[in-house]
């Protein structure tokens, strides 16, 4: 592709967003190694609380403990693979559906229906546990026996959050968008604000494009953007400042003055995502939270147009690879830097 005199950076080839064979290699190579966000630990305040989710095909369900912890299991029997009812307050147990095997939320076998305890090994039988981890009240997993180090990544995330103190925000609500996109077509436009002026008038109106700032680190990349006071959507702050945190390969938080929002980025096949979005907010009315989450609602609608017009084109045989700005996109030529080097 000979565009100018200068040697263009391409971005990733129009197959790699269409084609099932590079999910597939996404989905063992990268989210089965990360370490993934499930969501707020308030959702499973009490012993005995679950929380089931599908996650790139993987059913898990996360229980609070006698102690307080939290643990994370296959929601799969060892018997032949049931899944569990689905009681989300206050088990006692946990009851496979299909044959009413039955197992403490610890994830010790108790009852293997069908069969007398003497002809089995219980302790053989437990539920697979899934690696846990707890950090400023949100749920992490991994699904690597021996995973990398969570503090690798989230050390340098934590000392750049350490001012915003997340543990005085509040959990308010949970919304799902299902989008026609492959997901790292949404990535990618999380990554830049290039398209702002065009695509986002409100947001745009509200920031000042002109200070949009994009800051690379190992595993994720921070963007930012100043507020304008009399225009922002969010509460007043002196650091009237919108921060947008990607953390590879799914997480996105999004911080702005009174309020704490993460998205994770679930790919569902090569054509198509869904985004899940929660929202936290410290110190500020209902009608503050209720014009913010509008406002993010609104912005997510025009970013899913873009999206799913992009997926559409990126089919076609008249795009084949296209060119990444070394100015304005740098945080999509890291993400898909990382996508390269992490896939054989």
């Amino acid at each position: 592709m000979n565009v100018s005199k200068n040697k263009p950076i391409n971005s990733l080839p129009a197959e790699w967003y269409t084609n099932d064979k590079f999910l597939k290699k996404e989905i063992n190579q990268i989210f089965l190694k990360s370490w993934l966000l499930i969501g707020p630990e308030d959702q499973i305040s009490n012993p005995g609380d679950c929380l089931f989710q599908s996650i790139v095909d993987q059913p898990i369900v996360c229980v609070r403990q006698e102690d307080n912890s939290i643990k994370t299991f296959f929601n799969i029997c060892r018997h032949r693979a049931g899944s569990f009812e689905k009681k989300k307050s206050k088990n006692n147990y946990l009851v496979c559906k299909y044959h009413g095997w039955t197992y403490s939320i610890n994830g010790q076998l108790k009852s293997p229906r069908g069969f007398n305890k003497s002809e089995i090994a219980l302790e053989g039988l437990c539920l697979k546990y899934i690696n846990t981890k707890i950090w400023k009240g949100l749920i992490f997993i991994n699904f690597c026996n021996k995973p990398k180090s969570f503090d690798s990544t989230f050390n340098d995330v934590e000392k750049i959050l350490e001012p915003y103190k997340l543990e005085n925000f509040v959990f308010e609500k949970s919304v799902s968008y299902r989008i026609k996109s492959n997901w790292k077509v949404y990535l990618d436009n999380f990554l830049e604000g290039l398209h702002i002026p065009i695509v986002h008038p409100g947001l745009n109106n509200a920031m000042d494009y002109r200070s949009y700032n994009t800051k690379l680190y190992k595993n994720f990349s921070v963007q930012s953007g100043k507020l304008d006071d009399s225009k922002s959507p969010y509460a007043q702050s002196s650091n009237n400042v919108a921060y947008y945190f990607t953390i590879y390969p799914n997480i996105l938080f999004n911080i702005a003055p009174g309020r704490f929002q993460t998205n994770t980025i679930e790919p569902l096949n090569e054509k198509e995502c869904v985004v899940h979005f929660d929202y936290f907010f410290n110190s500020v009315t209902k009608k503050e939270i209720l014009k913010d989450i509008n406002f993010s609602d609104e912005i997510q609608k025009e970013d899913i147009l873009i999206c799913e017009e992009v997926q559409k084109n990126l089919i076609s045989v008249g795009f084949e690879q296209g060119i990444i700005s070394d100015k304005y996109e740098t945080g999509v030529k890291h993400f898909q830097d990382y996508i390269k080097n992490n896939i054989s």
